[in-house]
């Protein structure tokens, strides 16, 4: 046999091993060699039943043709696995998403091994796989489950997968073997093959059937023309058309998804996201201490991720409190059901306090609030115990000049870590080889690690969250309220408007910086007061009730405020401006090219190496539409002449040296393309 295949037979049972690329995708080569081996190639007639396993190998990266329905696409080598006459057992282990689903649901019979999971990504990146997926799950599972399963993205879990029918089996031993022995069990009772698409369980209850399908539109998930309005249409017509109408149906769809901005612009920062963050596996410091930390939820998610936690701090009043807290953060979790009294018992058991740092000897990892500074005999204590590198600064937009020169620096992306991101920073000078076992932790905390390159100055997150939020005083100035500003952001697609974005941050650490940086300001630069007036009022964030918005209980998301649109109006009238209307596309306009100028302004001065690392961030951390592929994505996407142009009207009528391009952005922008 080729390559991409190796077969070996066992009597009458024939024993083949795939080679796949990630998530048991089947690259050109492998495709072919399934279709060939589905004709015959390599099986005689002595042979009654085939065992097929995917593994995964580096010559099977690519995930194929671009149309699905090319004769050795997905939907052909689906089809031709389907169609062997004899049966075909599968053994699934690891992960097997997408492609590697869709192949895995055209096998007859399927075991998996006990850390087995498979999801079908494609819907939240806007596309369809077209292997014939949405005919053949709903065939088996019914249209809730595919329906949850598709459009979801999640992984399912193999139990979760043999309630559901759709595995034979779950192995707890050698799956080899088990595989084996289902296969001999079927060759010598002579059984022909159970194809999927025949199969009709998934399709017993019409009824409930169609209410799924109802069910599903009615909550907001089968949108206009998007990939889960299509997922919809596709599962119906597993229960209305034939099989092989269903399967045309469907890649009609896929085909006309592959060529759609969104798909394409989810498909870049999918792609960013695995190129930038660490894979997982790696060894992470079970023991942490937290010293001089905002405790926010940090300590709270270590616990829950089964690390030992030591709270250190030299004011005893402050210690007690950040105790308290997490006590009051266990409990809520248990009264909410969310966890069980005895895991709160559990975390309570992991927990522990230290007035002084020299006590932490036995932790793996001390981890530095951002205003704890410690001091030289403070490091010299903590060397001495062996706990210097790597010491982390948890939040905050700390500057890399206030670390250690052996200490990472973590900088977490908004109010919490669990939003979405935290930034790696490599040490100075010293060793950078507990990298990923710092992703790991990272991960296990709930976030996305983003490994940063040495040298960057401070968090890139903050770069770009500062220059946003510059932007949209300047729109405040002008004539906007916070309220539409919000209003317009998130009808343009981001997550959360700038200014309640701002409040769950909370004003005290943006204040705090921008005292910090007063001295290098530029007098010539145009300074709006409006955050300077909201923090004179007492208006620090949603933790106080007032910042942007008011914050009412029960309001989480805010109200708007008469008050703050009272102080926007005199920080106008004190600029000496007069209020002009704004546009909600001017607003989002200007938001979105403000982004895009600091990221060609970080890659300009090599703050980052790769412009999808500006699009990851802006995305992740700022709630930038991930619809559009991110700030510098959507410039490749709409032309440097259009963007420029833009720049260079902003710079003549607002102000040219907040909208000044670097020197060199031509060849910035020329190497993005490239």
């Amino acid at each position: 046999m080729e390559a991409a295949i190796r077969l070996e037979k066992l009597g009458a049972v024939a024993v083949a091993v795939l080679e796949t690329g990630p998530g048991h995708a089947p690259g050109l080569d492998a495709r072919r060699a399934l279709i060939r081996l589905a004709g015959g190639a390599g099986l005689g007639p002595e042979i009654a039943a085939l065992v097929l396993f995917l593994t995964t190998a580096k010559s099977e990266m690519a995930q194929g043709a671009v149309d699905p329905a090319a004769d050795d696409g997905l939907a052909a080598a689906c089809k031709a696995l389907e169609d062997i006459k004899i049966p075909v057992v599968l053994g699934l282990s690891g992960e097997t998403f997408g492609p590697g689903a869709e192949l895995a649901m055209a096998a007859h019979f399927r075991l998996a091994d006990e850390g087995a999971e498979l999801a079908w990504p494609e819907v939240p990146l806007e596309r369809l796989a077209g292997g014939g997926g949405t005919q053949r799950l709903t065939r088996i599972v019914g249209a809730g489950r595919a329906l949850d399963w598709l459009a979801s993205g999640r992984s399912v879990a193999a139990p979760e997968a043999a309630e559901a029918g759709l595995l034979d089996g779950v192995v707890a031993g050698d799956l080899v073997e088990a595989a084996v022995s289902l296969a001999g069990r079927l060759a010598e009772a002579g059984a022909g093959p159970r194809r999927s698409c025949e199969r009709t369980e998934g399709l017993a209850d019409p009824a409930a059937f169609r209410a799924a399908c109802k069910a599903f539109r009615e909550a907001g998930l089968g949108g206009e023309g998007g990939a889960r309005a299509h997922l919809a249409d596709c599962v119906e017509a597993a229960l209305v058309m034939p099989f092989e109408a269903g399967a045309g149906f469907e890649m009609a769809a896929a085909s006309a998804l592959e060529i759609s901005p969104a798909a394409r612009a989810l498909t870049h920062l999918r792609n960013v996201e695995r190129a930038v963050v660490l894979p997982r596996g790696a060894v992470a410091p079970q023991s942490v201490a937290l010293h001089r930390v905002e405790i926010e939820d940090a300590a709270l998610r270590l616990l829950m991720a089964g690390c030992s936690v030591t709270l250190s701090d030299d004011d005893p009043a402050r210690l007690q409190e950040g105790l308290s807290k997490i006590g009051r953060q266990l409990s809520a979790l248990v009264a909410a059901r969310e966890i069980s009294p005895g895991a709160r018992n559990d975390c309570l058991s992991r927990l522990s306090s230290a007035g002084d740092p020299g006590e932490l000897s036995g932790c793996e990892l001390v981890l530095f609030g951002a205003e704890a500074r410690p001091g030289r005999r403070e490091l010299a204590r903590l060397e001495r115990v062996g706990l210097l590198a790597p010491a982390l600064v948890l939040k905050g937009q700390t500057a890399e000049d206030r670390l250690a020169p052996g200490a990472f620096g973590l900088f977490a992306s908004g109010p919490s870590a669990a939003r979405g991101l935290m930034e790696l920073h490599p040490p100075r000078q010293g060793d950078p080889s507990a990298l990923p076992g710092l992703s790991e932790l990272v991960a296990q905390m709930g976030a996305m690690p983003v490994p940063v390159a040495q040298g960057a100055a401070g968090p890139m997150l903050g770069r770009l969250a500062a220059r946003l939020l510059e932007t949209g005083e300047r729109i405040l100035e002008d004539g906007a309220t916070p309220r539409q500003v919000d209003t317009a952001l998130e009808a343009g697609g981001y997550e959360t408007g700038l200014f309640r974005w701002v409040d769950g941050v909370g004003l005290s650490s943006i204040l705090s910086q921008r005292q910090a940086d007063a001295a290098q300001r530029d007098p010539r630069q145009r300074y709006v007061t409006v955050l300077d007036r909201l923090g004179a009022a007492g208006r620090f964030g949603r933790r106080t009730g007032r910042g942007f918005h008011d914050y009412p209980d029960g309001i989480p998301e805010g109200v708007a405020s008469a008050g703050v649109e009272a102080l926007v109006a005199e920080a106008r009238a004190g600029a000496g401006g007069t209020r002009r209307a704004l546009t909600a596309g001017e607003i989002v306009r200007q938001c979105h090219l403000s982004l895009a100028l600091e990221g060609l302004w970080m890659l300009a001065d090599g703050a980052v190496e790769e412009a999808g690392m500006v699009d990851l961030l802006a995305t992740v951390g700022l709630g930038y539409p991930r619809r559009e592929g991110g700030p510098l994505y959507a410039v490749g996407r709409e032309g440097w002449h259009a963007v420029k142009g833009a720049f260079l009207a902003l710079a003549a009528q607002e102000d040219s040296r907040f909208w000044a391009l670097p020197d060199n952005c031509d060849r910035i922008v020329a190497a993005m393309r490239g």
